[in-house]
């Protein structure tokens, strides 16, 4: 490997120290851009990167989050909250040493082609040309609002799931809650404890799944059902009547059933949504018709006053750094092989910017693993690499997308074990005649 050959990550969440690890331990030279004065990405509530509020805990459970070969402390519960789980994360990254490679307070100013490689200027004053770029700045970046809007003009306050750090945000306030998925449906139960009124608007019908059955994180129980089952569609029934046994169904609180199937969406995990339902403190409504004032009208004719509006609809990719006709764009997101590597670039690779129904630790690991393969084929131009190139021009891995919801916060789900499985097939493509290669660890 040439000397010469330096990747630059970055982004320091979790998924930035994962590759940091993996590079780290498979000898690669590298630097680690984190714009805030720490690590944790998301979780870090200290930085402006970061989407923590006081009450938030994991939807994910411990089991699953953790890297496996790093685990959790005995004593985190369950479901870790934020403050937990920022732990975990920078004991990751002092555990391998990255506070060293790290170079903090630096957000990237610019990235440009230059030469076989990139030419990286930070706000910190760094300037230099990596031979492998690796982008891990993550998803939640730039609010996502509804478009187009809604009709009329809503004169009461207005945040957005990035803007919400707590209670005193709405206490005694007539709150409305825009978006079904997790982070909505949590600030909704939050609001419960301050609000004089709390009202939920979505769009489509939803699986709402307990973070608890038979004594198990519910991930955990659904993993063990394993075969138990001839047929997918089998095993979805049986988990759906448990669900329904457990409370968990929502057309039982008058909300519509959900038109497509079970594992069509990215799941809710929250067991106390419909309960407050249930109990009145939520008040459930459809999409928005129109504004007036702080008046808001539902598309069934319904309207309530309003104070603030919080709206849970997501974010959209942004990368102020990168100049956005430099990659091929999809549906308002960049196209990616794998959801991570251009087709138009050999020397720039995103991590990260994937969602699917499971934690953190196995994705985090074979991310990290990939990059590695990819760094040392790069560097030695190796027959691996020259198979990769050419088979990510033409190659159409099935990645589960085809099975869900057709939506803009879906265009980036996938099944994780078929995403883990070619991640790994081309991990090991890469690492054709590569003697130092990792292909399992």
């Amino acid at each position: 490997m040439s000397k010469a050959f330096k990747v630059a990550v970055i982004g320091g969440g979790p998924t930035g120290i994962g590759v940091g690890r993996e590079l780290a331990e498979g000898g690669i030279d590298f630097d680690l851009y984190e714009a805030a004065s720490d690590f944790g990405g998301v979780w870090n509530s200290e930085a402006a990167c970061g989407r923590t509020y006081e009450s938030l805990h994991l939807i994910s459970p411990k089991f699953n989050t953790q890297v496996p070969d790093f685990p959790m402390p005995d004593d985190y519960p369950v479901y870790p909250n934020h403050r937990l789980m920022l732990r975990y994360i920078r004991s990751y990254a002092s555990h391998f040493g990255l506070y060293d490679r790290a170079r903090f307070n630096a957000p990237i100013s610019r990235l440009t082609p230059e030469g076989s490689g990139w030419r990286l200027t930070s706000g910190a004053g760094h300037d230099g040309v990596y031979s492998l770029v690796v982008v891990c700045t993550g998803l939640h970046r730039e609010p996502r609002y509804p478009d187009p809007a809604y009709p009329g003009t809503f004169t009461g306050e207005v945040l957005h799931s990035r803007d919400y750090k707590g209670l005193d945000q709405v206490r005694g306030k007539r709150v409305l809650v825009v978006g079904g998925g997790n982070s909505g449906c949590d600030f909704a139960v939050d609001a419960v404890h301050a609000a004089s009124a709390v009202y939920h608007s979505t769009r489509r019908g939803y699986y709402y799944q307990p973070k608890f059955i038979a004594g198990k994180p519910t991930p955990q129980w659904m993993m063990e059902l394993g075969a138990k089952f001839k047929t997918k569609q089998e095993t979805q029934a049986y988990i759906a009547q448990v669900f329904r046994l457990a409370g968990y169904d929502g057309a039982d609180y008058g909300l519509p059933r959900p038109d497509y199937p079970l594992d069509g969406a990215h799941p809710v995990m929250n067991s106390l949504i419909l309960y407050h339902i249930g109990h009145g403190d939520i008040v459930p409504k459809g999409d928005i018709a129109s504004f007036a004032g702080r008046t808001v009208t539902f598309k069934d004719g319904s309207a309530a006053d309003i104070d603030l509006i919080l709206y849970a609809t997501g974010y959209r990719r942004d990368f102020p750094f990168l100049d956005s006709t430099l990659l091929e764009w999809k549906s308002g997101i960049p196209d990616l092989f794998l959801h991570s590597t251009p087709r138009n670039h050999d020397n720039l690779l995103f991590m990260g910017f994937i969602n699917s129904a499971a934690g953190l630790g196995d994705g985090l690991k074979t991310q990290g693993l990939f990059v590695l393969n990819y760094a040392r084929a790069l560097a030695g131009r190796t027959p691996g690499l020259e198979a990769f190139l050419a088979a990510k021009k033409v190659d159409r891995p099935d990645l589960g997308q085809d099975q869900f919801v057709k939506s803009y916060r879906h265009l980036w789900e996938a099944d994780l074990w078929k995403l883990l499985g070619h991640m790994r097939h081309y991990r090991d493509m890469l690492a054709q005649e590569d003697d130092v290669a990792v292909v399992a660890r």
